[in-house]
């Protein structure tokens, strides 16, 4: 029950900051908002209405994620400059077979956290047993959970716009320069910075944000 607190609260916090850095609305008002918006719908519609914008959330994000990465790539020269900024930067890391606990990412803590993040958000999650429930089969529920874990990995190997971002700002640091307050606000203003020109983009990268902490 704590962890889902905490996680509604991150849920709820991330497309808030996204939706503040690029509107003048502030991130309480939107918490607010966005909190009376989703209590009314699963109020009015139940599970079938979580379902339909599920998949409507799934498909936001999943364009929106996919044109910024896109773009700000093309931007910078391909795929594989930014993989090389990112590795002249020692961003990439894959087989750190360091066994100490205190190691912020390592081979080992990955796949244990890995194991057991997946086990509580399919397997005992609230949100998912909602979701499994709402299917006629048992057979179904269970290929259910196979497609949510290949979207799941596919999403890891497609996305990767932190090192997008890090690759734009490598020679400067917005948040050092005092371009943005917070940390957290890095892939909005790469967003608002390199493609606020596009007409609808940012509104689309926010929709993104918000279907992918809302699903």
């Amino acid at each position: 029950m704590a962890s889902l607190f905490l996680y509604m609260g991150m849920c709820m916090y991330a497309p808030s900051l996204a939706l503040s850095t690029v509107t003048n609305l502030s991130t309480v008002a939107s918490i607010a908002i966005m909190g009376v918006v989703c209590t009314f719908y699963i109020t009015i519609g139940g599970v079938k209405a979580v379902v339909y914008t599920d998949v409507l959330q799934t498909l936001i994000m999943l364009a929106g994620t996919v044109v910024v990465t896109v773009l700000c790539c093309y931007d910078l020269g391909g795929v594989g400059e930014v993989w090389t900024i990112a590795d002249q930067g020692q961003r990439l890391q894959f087989f750190n077979l360091d066994p100490s606990p205190f190691v912020r990412h390592t081979f080992w803590s990955t796949i244990v956290l890995g194991f057991y993040n997946t086990l509580a958000v399919v397997g005992l999650g609230q949100a998912a047993f909602q979701r499994l429930a709402s299917v006629s089969h048992l057979s179904t529920a269970v290929r259910l959970c196979w497609v949510f874990l290949l979207g799941v990995w596919s999403l890891f190997i497609i996305f990767f716009c932190g090192l997008v971002a890090y690759a734009e700002y490598s020679e400067c640091d917005p948040l050092a320069a005092g371009l943005t307050t917070k940390a957290d606000q890095i892939i909005p203003f790469l967003v608002m910075d390199k493609l606020g020109h596009l007409p609808g983009l940012p509104g689309l990268f926010v929709a993104a944000v918000y279907g992918g902490v809302l699903r």
